[in-house]
């Protein structure tokens, strides 16, 4: 494995949740490199399952694209102290309006390593109960709720096109199919 030496960093924007960072680097053979990273602190994804066939998303205005997605809910870890557990329940409150009983962490991934620093954290979210959604002030999303199915056609026709909705979607599959989720049939 090469070793990456940094000769300069230099931060050229913090932010609330995320700082672009543009660093002079050197490789183990002395080639000079030049990035720029965005460093975050990482988020939850959650695959709420309704029961063995359904899941909840949510739709919701994602400025960067300038549109509105469909996806699995999600967020930012911006507590101070929380652990990405209490993070994904608050967020699944939060955006859906329903809590579950039982939570668990099926997966760790990187949607884009070049670029950005955030790790994602997937849970799976069973035994749910309607609470009454309560998104942030600055958010506005909307509970919808699919069969497996149906999230399976608009992954493949491209209605479904955010990556860590695509790869939860799927891995939510992979684990009901190998039957250790706790849903009663």
């Amino acid at each position: 494995m090469r070793k990456i030496r940094v000769i300069k960093r230099r931060i050229i924007y913090q932010g609330p949740v995320i700082r672009l960072v543009h660093e002079w680097l050197k490789t183990s053979q002395g080639q000079p490199m030049i990035r720029e990273t965005i460093q975050h602190p990482g988020s939850v994804v959650i695959a709420p399952l309704l029961d063995r066939e359904h899941l909840v998303f949510v739709r919701q205005y994602r400025r960067a694209i300038d549109r509105e997605i469909l996806e699995l809910p999600a967020g930012t870890l911006d507590v101070a102290g929380e652990s990405i557990l209490a993070c994904a329940r608050r967020e699944l409150e939060e955006e859906t309006g329903w809590k579950a009983s039982c939570m668990r962490l099926i997966a760790r991934f990187y949607a884009a390593p070049g670029l950005l620093s955030e790790q994602m954290h997937l849970f799976i979210a069973e035994e749910l109960t309607p609470v009454g959604a309560h998104p942030q002030a600055d958010e506005e999303v909307k509970p919808v709720i699919l069969s497996l199915d149906e999230a399976i056609v608009k992954i493949q026709t491209g209605l479904i096109c955010d990556a860590k909705t695509i790869i939860g979607v799927w891995l939510t599959l992979g684990k009901l199919a190998s039957s250790k989720l706790h849903l009663k049939h």
